[in-house]
């Protein structure tokens, strides 16, 4: 049994091809592997391509252990900032069609060791709260050593199980045991927890135009705490912490095809300051906000932002939700492309 497919195994080479020798060796030798000869019946040319072909000749692809080697190679060139992001975007969903599961910058055969049904908890150990306020946290002992996990207060809920492949209304409905006839319960606590009048607008528009209840289409998580520190944010602040101007909590979070995402929705002051009573644009608040994008993306979040003055208008936001929908990869029915 080969576990990693032809096709992506043809088009990582060709990819690889397109790299300096330095960062050819440097990739294959992080993760193990060694240029190996080359049979003369092999018709190869070019530098770069006849050392590409030395690290291939060393692989078997029957062996687990070199399957996950070379994942890891993929890995290294998803992390690396010399690769457009463009390209490192065709190569995730190039791996996705070969079906294999992409977190950020790692790859994994879904069945190795149980990767796809434990993701949730490599990524999260201690669940996602979601709710406007802040939540507690324990650090308890147990017999083995200690227990993390967040205590969630009124007005909070908290995702502890699987998310993955994809996580829909139904499936979270079913993790809460709440039979079907009582959704309607659920629906009105979920749109309780939005902050604002705009993410309340947006979730409805959204869950109306695909019919989230019911479809198979990504459940919007409000108010979900990504990260979380004991000290206020202000207080970070005035310490200097590198983490002090970081997102903890998102408007929205939603996983889907073994993608997890953020969805932002920017008011005036997310780019523009105040001064009297008139707003001017301002670049440096801007500019926090493009390097937020930056952070997520980089911690494997894929961020969609949309802005206030895009809510406020009925035609253009069912255009922004559209463009949601095309983000995750639904067709206008739900269903994913």
């Amino acid at each position: 049994m080969e576990y990693i497919k032809p096709e992506l195994r043809l088009e990582f080479r060709e990819f690889c091809v397109s790299l300096y020798l330095r960062q050819i060796d440097d990739i294959f030798s992080m993760a193990g592997f060694a240029p190996r000869e080359v049979p003369q019946e092999r018709s190869v040319s070019g530098d770069r391509r006849y050392r590409v072909q030395q690290y291939f000749e060393g692989i078997d692809w029957e062996s687990p252990d070199d399957a996950r080697r070379f994942l890891r190679v993929i890995g290294l060139v998803l992390s690396q900032t010399y690769v457009d992001s463009s390209q490192k975007e065709s190569l995730a969903r190039l791996c996705e069609r070969s079906g294999l599961t992409v977190n950020g910058a790692e790859v994994f055969i879904p069945e190795d060791l149980g990767q796809e049904s434990n993701l949730f908890k490599k990524q999260f150990p201690a669940g996602i709260p979601f709710g406007r306020q802040k939540p507690s946290f324990a650090i308890t002992a147990t017999i083995h050593g200690q227990s993390l996990q967040y205590e969630p207060q009124s007005g909070q809920g908290i995702i502890n199980d699987d998310v993955y492949p994809d996580f829909t209304f139904q499936l979270f409905q079913d993790q809460l045991g709440i039979p079907k006839a009582a959704n309607l319960t659920l629906k009105k606590s979920l749109l309780s927890m939005n902050q604002t009048e705009h993410e309340r607008t947006f979730m409805q528009t959204y869950a109306r135009q695909y019919n989230m209840a019911e479809a198979h289409v990504p459940l919007l998580i409000p108010q979900a705490w990504i990260q979380w520190h004991s000290a206020t944010k202000r207080d970070l602040r005035d310490r200097g912490a590198s983490h002090g101007d970081e997102l903890y909590r998102v408007d929205f979070v939603a996983f889907w095809s073994n993608r997890r995402y953020v969805v932002l929705i920017d008011d005036i002051s997310h780019y523009a300051r105040k001064s009297d009573s008139r707003w001017f644009a301002d670049e440096e608040i801007y500019s926090m906000r493009l390097k937020e994008d930056r952070r997520l993306q980089k911690q494997g979040w894929r961020v969609f932002r949309i802005s206030n003055w895009e809510v406020k208008r009925e035609a253009i936001l069912q255009d922004a939700v559209n463009d949601f929908g095309d983000f995750v990869g639904l067709d206008a029915g739900g269903d994913t492309v």
